[in-house]
């Protein structure tokens, strides 16, 4: 379905623009939806709106698209136009309660006439999108900065009014209190807005906000380009079919996506070869110890979700990984990768005793890592340990190959810093571990 005017010379003057598929998609869930407005050249701006409320059964950000539209321009009459246009595409506007926007929604009457049963509500997304923007461009000291965004993506999602409020409390501590107004810190603490995001799950939230990035980033890009609106719609519509499409065609990425596509790969065949391809890639090119830290950051990457930001020379990456439990008694144990395989303090920890102002204590690390420590007791402790992951279960292909590799490094650096008597001792207790562990009915070479 298309609408447009025309304007001077016979070109396009305004259009609005909806396939059979996002029509589909707002028949299923009209109840909430979200009005995106991303400028462009020449004072034009394209409306994005989107499928917001709780739809599971859609995957990928495209599919909460359901309608496409770039007004004459921004008065309140052209707006209602275009508002009406949507109206005439979708006989379900009739049942949209919730209407979520960006802070400086141009005409905001047009929108509450155009749907009179809904509720006009400032969007959590766009709130914490400026929010962040806005800390970015107070120029405030490196780790200040971290700390806040750090704390801005844990409220995004967990919006509980225990994490709102230590936010609120942050910025107005670490902000200079002439700064503060252009922030608006005081959404953080309305109810109102935060009312249905607070129903989301931590993962929920991140798939929402995962979504959104992704298709205002893309739509951006492909408007920004300055076409004329003829081809802005058609490339539009192309990109919304096929998010990579404004991709480079002679670019390895391209070539790769179009060979994937022909062989007609489901997107989970496609993203196991991509991240096998990675893996591959750093092996190839890394040396070990290189390679097995990258590694353990690449799984950190697998299990968790990217918000990926455009600016004028640089991409903004934001990952948000899935939340791990630090033991807060001695600091020395978390539920994530790296400290597991590896046994020292992780991002986690880390974070923790940057926030709690402390610093890295001995007894916080297994002794075999500690300088100075006894060599024969940081023997047996390493024998203790190397037991007790030969005697662990492990799940999971990545997990086995870091511990691996972990454990050839480990055991050639015991072997090798150590007095000859320690070197015989050490061998007959590998030799006693490796018999145990596998039998001596199997030659092991150590």
């Amino acid at each position: 379905l298309v609408a447009y005017e025309l304007g001077a010379g016979g070109r396009m003057a305004s259009v609005s623009f909806q396939s059979a598929a996002m029509g589909g998609v707002f028949a299923r869930f009209p109840r909430a939806l979200l009005v995106h407005r991303a400028a462009g050249p020449a004072g034009r701006a394209l409306y994005v709106f989107l499928a917001a409320g709780p739809a599971p059964a859609l995957r990928g950000g495209m599919a909460r698209v359901v309608h496409l539209a770039v007004p004459r321009d921004e008065s309140a009459g052209s707006l209602a136009r275009m508002y009406g246009a949507f109206r005439a595409f979708n006989p379900a506007w009739a049942e949209t309660r919730l209407l979520l926007v960006g802070p400086g929604l141009p005409q905001p009457p047009a929108l509450a006439q155009a749907f009179p049963a809904a509720e006009v509500q400032l969007s959590v997304f766009h709130l914490c999108k400026r929010l962040q923007q806005q800390v970015q461009r107070l120029a405030l000291e490196g780790r200040t900065e971290r700390l806040i965004l750090a704390a801005l993506s844990d409220t995004m999602c967990a919006a509980t009014e225990s994490s709102r409020r230590k936010m609120h409390a942050l910025l107005r501590d670490l902000v200079a209190p002439d700064l503060l107004p252009q922030l608006h810190i005081h959404w953080l603490l309305d109810d109102e807005i935060w009312a249905t995001h607070r129903e989301r799950s931590w993962g929920e939230s991140s798939s929402y906000f995962g979504d959104l990035e992704f298709v205002t980033q893309g739509l951006s890009q492909v408007f920004s380009a300055g076409l004329s609106l003829e081809s802005c719609i058609t490339s539009l519509a192309q990109h919304y079919q096929n998010p990579q499409s404004s991709l480079d065609p002679s670019s390895p990425a391209a070539e790769l996506e179009a060979s994937e596509n022909a062989e007609g790969d489901s997107e989970e065949e496609i993203n196991r070869r991509t991240e096998e391809g990675i893996k591959q890639s750093l092996s190839d090119i890394c040396t070990e110890p290189a390679a097995r830290l990258c590694l353990s950051e690449f799984a950190v990457v697998q299990k968790s979700v990217q918000l990926i930001g455009t600016e004028e020379d640089a991409l903004s990456i934001q990952v948000l990984e899935d939340a791990h439990r630090v033991d807060l008694k001695g600091l020395s144990s978390c539920t994530c990768h790296f400290n597991q395989a590896f046994q020292l303090p992780c991002r986690h920890i880390l974070a923790v005793l940057n926030s709690d102002r402390k610093t890295l204590q001995p007894e916080m690390l297994s002794r075999q890592w500690r300088k100075g420590c006894d060599a024969h007791q940081a023997g047996q402790d390493s024998a203790d340990g190397l037991l007790e992951v030969l005697k662990s279960s492990w799940n999971e292909s990545l997990d086995k190959s870091l511990v691996v590799s972990f454990l050839t490094a480990e055991v050639s650096r015991l072997l090798t810093h150590c007095s000859r008597e320690e070197f015989e001792h050490r061998y007959r207790t590998l030799r006693e571990l490796a018999d145990s562990w596998i039998g001596p009915y199997v030659e092991v070479k150590l």
